[in-house]
């Protein structure tokens, strides 16, 4: 099969266009995506949510089953089946016969669906265990399942479809998912792309009592393609803002107010939990109900703040991924930049609280999701770069030296080059990224937003004056007489970007 050309053409069982790839012995293959997407739900009125508890119960007995007996067959044999054919078998006979009566209320779609998953996992185990065996270390390793417990929240896997063909739930309107043996749900918001095609879904408890719905959807490639020069643009990532060549993002006041005031309201709930009686899993007692009360007001301000935290990443990597094709990035190994200081007994740490709110200043940046976004918005991709010295390394003449950097202040001793500290960090690892991409590549600007008439206009050197889709970039505090002078930094050596108001 050779590759002669790509089209778009209709796409099967849809109204929508799909781009192909069409091959000399006229095979059409499709380029799709599989999208996830999370949306809130609301129970219409005669859904019966109690059978999402008696659901979960039920997958839960049926999983443990079928793990005792897969456990059971793969040490005694050393092989598992775990073909749908035996699934299904099993799964029938357990239902009508050798299984509690109570069981054949169960959704039977939504239960199979657990079982799969789990006989899909319990194969990549057997897997992982056969490669080590063989002496192959494996590309992913692939821990034995566990038996559920009783009091997990609760996750309810769905068989969705849009156009009315089997599965556990369907769509009867542009919102409304009709579940079997439950009701009518609503989703908070309808679906992002036009042309979807659900395929599957999972409906969950979050920790705080909410629920949430995740809808994975086929949807055309539509991944954005390099068509001229690269362009680059090295972003420097560190604890308090995220700076590029000659700017520096910082989140909106008033998201970080409402963040900080999400953490501190669930500390205060989880110090409240530590003098409540809680729960005992040997005794199987649960705890008061203050005590979940403030678990609750806990579970809902962690979440909340990490909603705000991920709005925040969202932003910057849109407002980055309009403005260039590639980005440079510092290959950074978080999981040992954030490592505890405590020690052991004999060799004690020093500085262990220091260290650790260090730690949690770096985890709260959401450096990794921020390189997980940009992967999949870039046209380009992302270019790693060396960490080294990025920081005390002058851009202009290449002098390195530890008393270039005072804080956020940069002050070269050879040539006299002055800049934001982050902002010099941000040209160096562009530089780095311009040799690897090699000729033919250039520096890229961020792309910045301007409408107020009466606040100075933009520097000639700062883009395009529109950046599109609502994560934007507010580009009116450039230079705003408004803003206070930052104590740690000149305003003059570097351009500060806040970013957009909330979405």
């Amino acid at each position: 099969m050779v590759l002669v050309q790509t089209r778009v053409l209709p796409a099967p069982g849809s109204s929508g266009q799909l781009p192909v790839i069409l091959l000399t012995d006229g095979t059409v293959l499709y380029l799709i995506l599989i999208h996830t997407y999370t949306f809130g739900v609301r129970f219409r009125k005669g859904f019966d949510a109690g059978m999402l508890a008696r659901q979960a119960g039920m997958d839960r007995y049926a999983h443990n089953k079928l793990l005792e007996t897969l456990r059971e067959e793969y040490r005694r044999t050393g092989r598992v089946n775990t073909t749908r054919g035996r699934v299904n078998a099993w799964y029938t006979d357990l239902r009508n016969t050798a299984g509690p009566r109570w069981l054949r209320q169960s959704v039977s779609q939504v239960t199979r669906q657990t079982l799969y998953d789990l006989a899909r996992h319990y194969e990549q185990y057997a897997d992982t265990d056969h490669a080590r065996a063989a002496g192959i270390t494996p590309e992913t390793e692939w821990g034995e399942p566990h038996f559920k417990r009783h009091g997990d929240r609760i996750s309810v896997p769905l068989t969705i479809t849009h156009d009315g063909t089997a599965g556990s739930a369907r769509f009867v309107g542009g919102r409304i998912l009709r579940v079997a043996k439950m009701g009518d749900i609503t989703l908070s918001r309808p679906f992002p792309v036009n042309n979807y095609r659900p395929k599957a879904a999972r409906l969950l408890q979050t920790a705080d009592g909410r629920w949430r719905m995740t809808v994975s959807c086929q949807v055309p490639d539509g991944h954005p393609k390099v068509t001229g020069s690269a362009i680059i643009l090295g972003v420097d990532r560190n604890v308090g803002n995220m700076a590029t060549a000659g700017h520096v993002v910082e989140p909106p006041s008033k998201m970080v107010r409402r963040m900080a005031n999400a953490e501190r309201t669930a500390a205060r709930a989880q110090r409240i939990m530590a003098r409540r009686r809680k729960p005992d899993g040997r005794l199987r007692r649960p705890g008061s109900r203050r005590w979940a009360k403030a678990a609750r007001r806990a579970a809902r301000n962690r979440r909340r703040g990490a909603d705000i935290r991920r709005t925040i990443t969202h932003k910057m990597s849109r407002v980055i991924a309009d403005s260039c094709t590639h980005v440079a990035l510092e290959k950074l190994s978080i999981p040992n930049m954030t490592k505890s200081a405590k020690g052991t007994v004999e060799n004690p740490g020093t500085n262990v609280k220091q260290k650790s709110g260090l730690n949690r200043s770096i985890l709260g940046q959401c450096w990794g999701l921020l390189a997980l976004l940009l992967a999949y918005k870039l046209a380009g991709g992302i270019i790693w770069v060396s960490a080294a010295y990025t920081s005390q390394r002058c851009c202009p003449c290449g002098f390195v030296d530890k008393d270039n950097r005072d804080g956020r202040k940069f002050l070269c001793r050879r040539c006299g080059h002055s800049d934001h500290a982050d902002c010099n960090a941000g040209s160096n690892i562009e530089k780095a990224g311009l040799e690897k991409l090699g000729p033919g590549a250039v520096r890229g600007q961020l792309k910045l937003r301007h409408d107020d008439p009466i606040l100075p206009a933009l520097p000639a050197d700062a883009g395009s004056a529109h950046v599109k889709g609502r994560l934007d970039a507010e580009g009116s505090c450039i230079g705003s007489p408004l803003k206070r002078q930052a104590p740690t930094g000149g305003r003059d050596a570097a351009r500060t970007v806040v970013l957009w108001r909330d979405v």
